[in-house]
């Protein structure tokens, strides 16, 4: 028998948003040059003064108003692009995931849900990584599993069949809403990217364009007012996480750990 606690889950959420007020700036960072003389010099929310019937957001100051682009960048000027009072949110069920106690060569494993709500974000992309492999208080690790091995060893960005009771180990599975296609069915696993390598975070949930997702689609019959047809789309997408661990009888007894950074990132 072997003692083993494992996995603390710390979220890092990156919300990239509009601030309430904006106003003429120049901005640049090592990728980009901005230079506007006016990005917004007014507006605000406005409502009927009466009696409240009709509400109104307004932005004022470009020049030009519209879409416009270019080899590496698009810029939506002045107007409300895809505007919603939904924020962008990003949680999991639980912060931590416990894989209690393990047996050599009998695999235990345990589940979190990830769901995003994107709101008014057209795109978004949710990363995860691990500080380090598992280790307990003496840093002897559980290694990071490669799957079954041969043609059938996974990376940190392509799942592979994990069944064999031999192929030690920790890794997850993903399913549900918005997952990469590599994760076929629920045995296919990756193992994490290590961050004290350092390796670069893995996509576990994506999509490119969530303002498309409408039902029915592409085109849906159309009506006289009041009668509306169609189904709103579905804002809030979830994906199911799968710890898995195995271990090799010559594995230490002890409690191992490590913290597992997700980082969700909108974008309009």
């Amino acid at each position: 028998m072997r003692d083993i606690i494992i996995i603390t889950v710390i979220i890092i959420i990156t919300v990239i948003l509009a601030p309430s007020a904006i106003h003429a700036i120049n901005m640049n960072s090592n990728l980009y040059r901005i230079q506007f003389g006016s990005v917004n010099s007014g507006g605000q929310k406005m409502s009927d003064p009466v009696d409240g019937t009709y509400n109104l957001s307004a932005s004022l100051g470009q020049t030009a108003a519209g879409q416009f682009e270019s080899a590496g960048y698009i810029i939506k000027a002045q107007f409300q692009y895809i505007y919603s009072k939904i924020p962008f949110t990003f949680t999991v069920s639980s912060i931590q995931a416990n894989l209690g106690t393990l047996i050599p060569s009998t695999p235990a494993s345990t589940s979190i849900n990830l769901t995003v709500s994107f709101g008014g974000a057209g795109q978004y992309i949710v990363t995860a990584a691990e500080r380090t492999p598992l280790k307990n208080f003496t840093n002897n690790p559980i290694p990071n599993t490669v799957c079954d091995g041969g043609i059938n060893t996974c990376t940190i960005t392509l799942a592979k069949p994990w069944t064999s009771l031999s192929a030690y180990g920790f890794g997850y599975n993903m399913t549900g809403s918005d997952i990469p296609a590599d994760f076929t069915n629920s045995t296919y696993y990756r193992p994490f990217a290590d961050l004290s390598v350092p390796e670069n975070p893995a996509t576990v949930m994506t999509s490119v364009d969530v303002t498309q997702n409408l039902t029915p689609t592409p085109n849906p019959t159309l009506t006289s007012a009041p009668v509306l047809t169609g189904t709103p789309r579905n804002t809030t997408h979830q994906s199911t996480m799968t710890f898995k661990a195995n271990i090799s009888p010559l594995q230490a007894a002890g409690s191992y750990f490590t913290v597992i950074h997700f980082v969700a990132t909108p974008s309009f």
